[in-house]
């Protein structure tokens, strides 16, 4: 039997999603639609949450940090710093369209780029 005695490099890069010192304020919700990790969300009319979609930016309720599938009771974080480009948007969805409504609850996002 031999030994592999070559050198080997190995690499962790890891990805934050929390940024900062903030206190993170949190709740349980039932998902009326499947969430992914990260993704900010609302409201729905039964008190159900649902991922933020074009033109309901002002309605955001907090962020969800591990994804759910649809009936399922996930976490949601109500206050926090987090990183904008860790975000899990909906197509046509910006942190720059979410910065000031989430401002408005207590979450701050680090990074937020202009909208083009």
């Amino acid at each position: 039997m031999s030994m592999d005695l070559e050198v080997k490099t190995f690499r962790h890069d890891p990805e934050y999603f929390e940024a900062g010192p903030h206190p993170i304020a949190k709740t349980v919700k039932t998902t009326s639609a499947d969430v992914k990790a990260h993704a900010p969300v609302q409201l729905d009319e039964g008190g159900k949450i649902k991922p933020v979609t074009t033109g309901e930016e002002e309605s955001v309720y907090g962020i969800v940090p591990e994804a759910a599938a649809s009936g399922e009771e996930a976490v949601v974080y109500l206050t926090g710093e987090f990183f904008a480009d860790t975000l899990a948007l909906e197509e046509s969805v910006t942190a720059a369209k979410l910065e000031a409504p989430l401002r408005k609850i207590g979450i701050f996002l680090k990074g937020v780029k202009a909208d083009p």
